[in-house]
């Protein structure tokens, strides 16, 4: 895959976390999204190991590029084009 932002090929690999969530604001004390909250990835928190997502890494830029579309979110649930 080529990096949309500099055109360097990227690096398949996985994004090692435990939980996670990328959201439309900050969150301070707590990962669970409110109810008007749009999110477009959330990953639980891991019993024994982490979470791993497969995303694509630049090795230029350093830019991490992560296709959401098999995780719980709701961007774009109910809003019309």
């Amino acid at each position: 895959m080529k990096c949309p932002f500099c055109d360097a090929e990227m690096v398949h690999g996985y994004l090692n976390c435990g939980a996670a969530i990328w959201s439309d604001r900050k969150h301070k004390i707590s990962l669970l999204p409110d109810g008007k909250e749009q999110y477009a990835l959330q990953l639980g928190t891991p019993m024994l190991s982490p979470n791993h997502v497969e995303s694509d890494c630049c090795p230029n830029c350093k830019r991490i590029i992560i296709d959401s579309s098999g995780y719980e979110g709701n961007i774009g649930v109910g809003q019309s084009e």
